[in-house]
This record gives structure tokens, sequence and C-alpha cells, in this order.
């Protein structure tokens, strides 16, 4: 197959931005995401690329993003610093 002979206007692979725009995500989650699950990828030097193939494992992978946890804070809350005794 030659160059003349493609049809598709997509390219054969994509960038981690390009990605992230397909899948409506921020960079950053993808990033966080591609760590966290394994996502399949290619290293080109220290460039990464996901063919269509990739983008279809990601997809199948994820029929949707999982939200983050909620981080609670390790202070505690304001009724509980006002019933301390103060000492005077």
């Amino acid at each position: 197959m030659t160059i003349a002979d493609s049809n598709d206007d997509e390219p054969e692979f994509r960038r981690i931005h390009q990605v992230a725009e397909l899948f409506q995500i921020s960079r950053s989650t993808a990033f966080r995401l591609m760590k966290e699950q394994a996502w399949p990828r290619h290293k080109f030097g220290t460039e990464l690329r996901f063919s269509k193939e990739d983008v279809e494992a990601i997809r199948a992978m994820n029929h949707e993003v999982p939200a983050r946890p909620k981080v609670t804070p390790n202070v505690g809350t304001r009724a509980n610093r006002r019933s301390k005794p103060t000492t005077p």
C-alpha cells in the first residue's frame, strides 16, 4: 500500500495531547491514566506515540474515565478544634 492509496486523513500515530482530546480529558489526566492503567503505547526515543490499535485498546479498557478519589484533609474539623479545652 502506498501513501496515495491511503484514504485516511488520520495520522498513523497520535501524540498524548491528541489522545487526550479524543477522550475529552486533560493532558495531565492522560499522563496519569497512562501510568496507572499501563496504556499500550510506542516510544520513539523520548517521544510517546499511540497507534490506532492502541487507542482502540485504551477505549476498550475505559468505557468512562474513573473519577479521582476524594482526598480528605489530615487536620481536624473546626468542631473538633473548638471542643478541646484551653489551658490558661
